[in-house]
């Protein structure tokens, strides 16, 4: 067992500080012991907004732990309120979500378009647990779902739901039994859905809704679609199969309008019960891109209308080739919504059982990691289940698997309220590149493969790092940041171009892969690099495919990029694909393209010039700022294969470019991640964490600890006035060197954090 935390100690700056614990952190950028502590570091929004927005203190904006059962018809049958909450309470959750209905309803619905589950009998499960829920004053969520009926439902009402071309019903053939489909338009998903939602806020005294698949895919032609489309733009929908890209584009303008109107309806309908009524749904994944017609429903959405971003995100997937999800993906995610949103809680929905085989566990470590991992961002927990609770379902093994992680918020849920990461290096997300790759693009990558290797890069050399959101750049943000990282940031908008050129005149340092800025918002291509001057390179209108047989030659052997390897090779790995480029006069150019060298016969592997004209990596200066642009995909090819080439010349880009804003030396191992997080509401506040994933093949079978850690942090100034060990497994050192916070912690389990406060 833990022990329990000390009292927060206060600290001087003259003396070396050893504090014991069972468990502290290898670190990060932290902000430590008895030193200057300096916090120009930025957080994704300005903190005097976001401090102004939440003076309400709403219990949604503390921090959630949440239990949530997806209640199968036959759970009604021996159905236990008190089993469910007592579960709840003993796993550290503070807010339950249960199943209300829409498919099948856990109450008893007196509307025509109701199904009330028939194994309830008289019963109302959503009344029981509601009851027990205020008894032991747990939060309850409502789960609806109004995306499609049974058919002896749609029978009742068969214009109220989606319609093909020829006006046969439209069905959902992915699930069992297959379900008649509602559009954005109809009665079904409007008019019943809102009676629906007040109802059960009204009687059941709900705080709030879980919208499940509140999403609509495909082309609807019911009469309500046709006449709202036709008063958009005065033209008839189109056809899936046969129409272009710009009706299909022009029709997901409409159909984008129509989400956002849905769902703000929905909203409205649950703040008519008072604005601590929650309304949230998931949050799809940062690296999905749908196809040319999807939902509708998109991040920008989400960000506008829930009260709780929750990103669904398990370890695997429902799908016939799993595979177990790198542990960095769920930090990512919270570092994403946080950039978004720093106010707002971020959540991770996950399972302790999977999507893919739901009545059997997921490996309980992998879960553990998992978990520390969000905890690390500032991110919260959203279990859930789909077989009633974990000690009454077929497989409990990974009964109470989360209490840890949820017990350790508990204990310091004053400390951890209002978080959001800090950092001092963004990597740009660019939402237009995103809706970019529903094309056919010849590289045949899948979106976020770049910014996955980019952030692979930072990650196993403990930088930190959050995410820069297109649609919400502007000078002011992008000031907040030494580094901004363009992971193949092809679509940029004159604006942002403007933005981006201005942040680097001004002494602003960037990092850019392959084909950023090539194309325009709208995914249209340009003759040159819309930062071309910034780059120090020029298009030249080629593409090349080198993921065979080639290679760099470098050329300056003295710069820093490249400095450790010259003295023993001339070439370095190349692979993906490469820009045919020419470096302006003044850039610098590292490496070159070597002509193919072809790998059959080897006797012929040989060519007689290694050096060419077109440089694979050019080192720039612009104004008082300056440029590293790579022309092949070195994110791409770190994410895909790993080469150390890759890997090395993008860590070595970032540390030329970022100096002192890096923030952290280690000798702590690639396994290790390291989080720093800063209160929003009271300045100066700090968490640091450390995440152990050692342990070799996923799944896990055993943690391997991390002995002897010492790191080494760049504070800039600012004098830390206490600190407070909340989790640790060891002895802990902390002297003070200089301008730097020396700590040295004896062993890392699974997780470590600190409170600071400067």
């Amino acid at each position: 067992m833990p022990k329990d935390p000390k009292p927060l100690q206060t600290f001087s700056s003259e003396n070396e500080h050893i504090i014991t614990r069972r468990n502290f952190i290898q670190s990060s950028y932290a902000l430590v012991g008895g030193m200057m502590l300096y916090s120009p570091y930025a957080i994704a929004s300005d903190p005097q907004r976001v401090v102004a927005q939440d003076r309400d203190h709403q219990w949604f904006h503390q921090p959630l732990r949440i239990m949530h059962t997806v209640l199968r018809e036959t759970d009604a049958s021996d159905y236990d309120a008190r089993v469910v909450v007592d579960y709840v309470l003993q796993s550290g959750a503070n807010a339950l979500c249960v199943n209300a209905g829409g498919i099948v309803d856990f109450w008893q619905n007196p509307f025509s378009a109701g199904n009330i589950n028939p194994f309830m009998g008289k019963r109302d499960i959503l009344a029981e647990i509601s009851a027990a829920c205020k008894d032991k004053g747990i939060r309850l969520l409502g789960r609806v779902d109004f995306r499609g009926v049974l058919p002896e439902v749609y029978e009742k009402h068969p214009d109220w739901f989606a319609k093909n071309h020829d006006q046969r019903p439209m069905m959902m053939t992915y699930t069992r039994p297959h379900l008649h489909m509602a559009c954005y338009s109809g009665e079904y998903r409007n008019d019943y859905a809102n009676k629906y939602i007040a109802q059960v806020i009204q009687d059941y005294g709900l705080d709030g809704i879980w919208h499940n698949s509140p999403g609509f895919d495909n082309i609807c032609y019911c009469i309500h679609c046709q006449t709202g489309y036709k008063e958009y733009n005065g033209q008839n929908l189109p056809l899936l199969n046969e129409s272009s890209h710009e009706e299909l584009d022009m029709y997901m303008g409409w159909k984008r309008q129509e989400a956002d109107r849905y769902m703000d309806r929905i909203k409205k309908t649950i703040k008519s019960f008072g604005e601590d009524k929650v309304y949230t749904a998931e949050v799809f994944s940062m690296y999905e891109v749908g196809r040319r017609v999807n939902n509708g429903i998109d991040l920008k959405n989400a960000f506008d209308h829930f009260d709780i971003l929750v990103s669904v995100a398990f370890l695997t997937e429902n799908t016939e080739h799993i595979h177990y999800e790198d542990f960095n993906y769920a930090n990512s995610i919270i570092k994403f919504l946080k950039s978004a949103a720093p106010e707002r809680e971020a959540v991770v929905m996950y399972g302790g059982n999977g999507t893919s085989h739901r009545l059997v566990i997921e490996p309980s470590l992998d879960v553990k990691v998992w978990l520390w991992e969000i905890l690390s961002m500032g991110g919260r927990f959203w279990n859930c289940y789909f077989t009633n609770v974990p000690p009454v379902a077929y497989d409990t093994r990974n009964a109470f698997v989360e209490s840890d992680a949820n017990h350790f918020v508990k204990e310091h849920e004053e400390i951890l309220a209002q978080h959001a990461p800090v950092a001092k290096i963004g990597i740009y997300y660019s939402r237009s590149t995103r809706l970019h790759y529903r094309n056919d693009l010849v590289e045949g990558d899948r979106f976020g493969e770049a910014i996955r290797g980019m952030e692979t890069v930072l990650i196993e050399n403990h930088i930190p790092h959050d995410f820069i959101l297109d649609e919400q750049v502007n000078a002011e943000k992008l000031k907040k940041y030494t580094l901004i990282l363009l992971p193949n940031v092809q679509c940029m908008s004159d604006l942002e171009i403007s933005l981006i050129k201005e942040y680097v005149r001004k002494g602003g340092k960037i990092i850019a892969t392959y084909e950023s800025s090539m194309y325009d918002q709208e995914g249209r291509g340009r003759e040159d690099f819309g930062l071309s001057e910034v780059f120090g390179v020029n298009y030249k209108g080629e593409k090349w495919n080198t993921r065979r047989d080639t290679y760099q030659f470098i050329r300056n052997k003295d710069h820093p990029l490249v400095i450790d390897e010259a003295g023993r090779t001339q070439l370095l790995h190349l692979a993906g694909y490469t820009l045919k480029t020419r470096a302006k006069p003044e850039s610098g150019t590292l490496c070159v393209l070597v002509p193919t060298v072809h790998n059959q016969p080897p006797d012929k592997a040989w060519v007689e010039e290694l050096s060419s004209d077109f440089p694979t990596i050019v080192h720039n200066r612009f104004g008082q700022g300056e440029s590293i642009y790579f022309a092949y995909q070195p994110d791409v090819i770190a994410q895909q294969m790993g080469h150390p080439d890759a890997r090395s010349l993008l860590f070595r880009a970032v540390l030329e470019l970022a100096g002192s804003a890096t923030m952290v030396e280690t000798n702590a191992p690639s396994s290790v991640h390291i989080g720093l997080t800063a209160s929003l509401l009271n300045k100066g506040q700090y968490v640091l964490s450390l995440v152990n994933t050692s342990g070799g093949k996923r799944p896990l079978r055993e943690l391997l600890p991390v002995r002897d850690i010492e790191v080494k942090l760049d504070l800039g100034k600012a004098t830390l006035k206490k600190s407070r060990v909340l989790k640790s497994q060891g002895e802990l050192q902390i002297r003070a060197e200089g301008n730097h916070v020396v700590l040295e912690i004896e062993k890392l389990e699974d997780f470590a954090a600190v409170f600071l406060e400067t």
